[in-house]
C-alpha cells in the first residue's frame, strides 16, 4: 500500500465523511441526519450546476450513456451524476469509501451506479465514457502521478464527450513560512506525527495537499484532441480551476 493509498484508507475506516468535506460537521462522532442531507445536497448542487454550464456551452440536453467519477469518495457527487446518466462508474483508492458508496446509492435506490478500485492505471476500468469528471480529488495527488492519471482519463473520453476535471494551481495566502511548514507535513509524516502528539491533535495521517502546472494539463488536452475548453476558477483555500471541456478537434489559430 502506497502512503496516498494509506492515507485514504485511514479516513475510510474512520472518519469517511470528514476526509470528503473537513469540516467540524463531517466528522463521525458529529455527523447526524441535518449533516448528512447537507452534504448530499452539496453534490446535487454542485452537479446541477456542472450540468448548466455543459448544456449551455458545449451540448444542449446532454445525457451521457457513460459517466467516469474519478475520486468518488463516499459518492456524494457519483450519484446525482448517475441520476442523468445511463450508467455511471465511479472510481477510488479507498475499499473504506468505496464500501459506503455502494451503501448509499442503494439507499438512495440508485441502480445504474457501479464502484470500483482506484490505481494509477485506472486498470480496472475499461470501455469508453461520454463524461469524465473529477472534483477536489487530484489537489491530493502528487502531480508526478496525478498528471499520468488525468491523461488516462481524458484518454477514456469518447469523440465528443464532456470532460469536468478540477485542480488547484496557485496558493497566494499562505506565507512563505506556512509554505515551508506544510511541506514539511506533507514529505516528511514523522514531523507531522511529532507535531500532532505535541499539541494534543488526533493520531490521523495528514491530507496531502499539491498545486499542479496547467501548463502542462493544457498540454495534454490540447495533444488529446479537446481543443474547446470552458475554465472556471475555483476556490478551496488555494487558487483552483475546474477544466470543462469537449473532445473535439478545431482549427488551430
Amino acid at each position: 500500500m502506497n502512503d496516498n493509498e494509506s492515507v485514504w484508507e485511514y479516513f475510510g475506516e474512520n472518519d469517511p465523511y470528514f476526509g470528503v468535506n473537513t469540516i467540524a460537521e463531517m466528522r463521525s462522532d458529529n455527523l447526524d441526519e441535518n449533516a448528512l442531507g447537507v452534504f448530499f445536497k452539496s453534490g446535487e448542487d454542485y452537479v446541477a450546476r456542472i450540468w448548466g454550464e455543459i448544456e449551455g456551452n458545449f451540448s444542449p440536453d446532454f445525457r451521457p450513456k457513460r459517466s467516469l467519477d474519478f475520486g468518488c469518495g463516499v459518492a456524494r457527487i457519483t450519484l446525482p451524476i448517475a441520476k442523468r446518466s445511463g450508467e455511471a462508474i465511479g472510481v477510488d483508492i479507498s475499499n473504506g469509501m468505496l464500501e459506503l458508496a455502494r451503501k448509499n446509492a442503494a439507499e438512495f435506490g440508485i441502480g445504474n451506479a457501479t464502484f470500483i478500485k482506484g490505481d494509477d492505471d485506472l486498470s480496472r476500468v475499461t470501455g469508453k465514457f461520454d463524461l469524465v469528471h473529477s472534483f477536489v480529488v487530484f489537489q491530493h495527488i502528487d502531480p508526478k502521478k496525478g498528471e499520468h492519471i488525468f491523461k488516462r482519463i481524458v484518454e477514456m473520453l469518447d469523440e465528443g464527450g464532456i470532460g469536468v476535471l478540477h485542480v488547484e494551481y496557485a496558493n497566494t495566502v499562505s506565507t512563505t513560512a506556512q509554505k515551508l511548514r506544510f511541506w514539511a507535513y506533507r514529505d516528511l509524516p514523522l514531523v507531522y506525527k511529532v507535531r500532532s502528539l505535541i499539541l494534543g491533535k488526533r493520531n490521523e495521517p495528514l491530507i496531502p495537499m499539491y498545486l499542479y502546472d496547467l501548463n502542462r494539463l493544457m498540454l495534454i488536452l490540447q495533444t488529446h484532441g479537446c481543443h474547446k475548453v470552458q475554465v472556471r476558477f475555483s476556490k478551496h483555500g488555494v487558487e483552483g480551476v475546474v477544466l470543462i471541456f469537449k473532445k473535439e478537434r478545431a482549427e488551430l489559430y
